[in-house]
């Protein structure tokens, strides 16, 4: 289990952010990071810069509207007083939404049991919200992405939807839920799962929306995942439209 000195006071946040002017969560060297920024914000408050360690990892140009983060830190602090300095020193497009104190042993990727994610996609020109979907003209069947849809959910190896990493030690994933929704003028497709490849959503998302156009020689979802092969996986949908919405720390419920 992951453990940190009795001494040190754990804090977990709740977070949102606008993801189009970041070079993703990670803290990385001479880019704008969301992780990065916090840490800095993070220092007038207890004079030094704790490690601020996030549920997961969202490449550049993703947004977070349930972002989970924790870090750790020898000062005591008021979570209210949390929230405040840290919302008065974050640039706009940070939000800390709740700031609580947690268990010592609180780890916000590790004791993650789900993450969801919403894609947007919108098939009319707009100049409001256009930062947060994806514009395609085309008149979707959405009856036949939502048949896409349900081949994901359950057990799988997602090799043919994932960049590789350094440090992927392997692809498997549970998805509890995989489904497409109407909202308005936008159809959204909504999906939660254990854990999230890198570019997952974005291959599934543009690879469904590549079948259901017929520009793919595949009919289905399965046969790509069979063909563990990202050359075989189809569109990567723009980050853009891409958003985490929520990390669960309880089992998904049961239907």
């Amino acid at each position: 289990m992951y453990s940190v000195p009795s001494e040190i006071n754990k804090y977990k946040l709740l977070i949102e952010f606008d993801g189009t002017d970041f070079f993703g969560w990670q803290l990385q060297n001479d880019v704008r990071s969301v992780q990065g920024c916090i840490e800095e914000a993070l220092v007038p408050l207890f004079g030094e810069k704790p490690r601020v360690t996030g549920a997961g990892r969202t490449d550049s140009g993703v947004h977070a509207t349930g972002m989970v983060a924790h870090f750790g830190a020898v000062d005591k602090r008021d979570p209210g007083v949390i929230l405040s300095a840290l919302n008065a020193n974050l640039p706009p497009d940070i939000r800390i939404l709740d700031a609580r104190v947690a268990d010592i042993n609180f780890h916000a990727r590790f004791d993650a049991k789900w993450r969801g994610y919403q894609y947007r996609i919108h098939n009319s020109q707009r100049a409001i919200g256009r930062k947060y979907s994806w514009f395609l003209p085309d008149n979707l069947n959405l009856d036949v992405l939502s048949n896409l849809a349900s081949e994901i959910v359950g057990d799988h190896c997602f090799r043919s939807f994932a960049h590789e990493r350094p440090d992927e030690e392997h692809y498997q994933s549970r998805i509890f839920q995989a489904v497409w929704v109407s909202e308005g003028e936008d159809i959204l497709f909504k999906i939660a799962g254990i854990r999230f490849l890198h570019g997952m959503v974005r291959l599934l998302v543009g690879t469904m929306l590549d079948i259901t156009r017929g520009s793919m020689d595949f009919s289905t979802i399965q046969e790509i995942i069979e063909r563990q092969d990202i050359r075989f996986s189809g569109t990567k949908a723009p980050a853009h439209g891409l958003t985490l919405t929520a990390v669960g720390y309880h089992d998904w419920p049961q239907p």
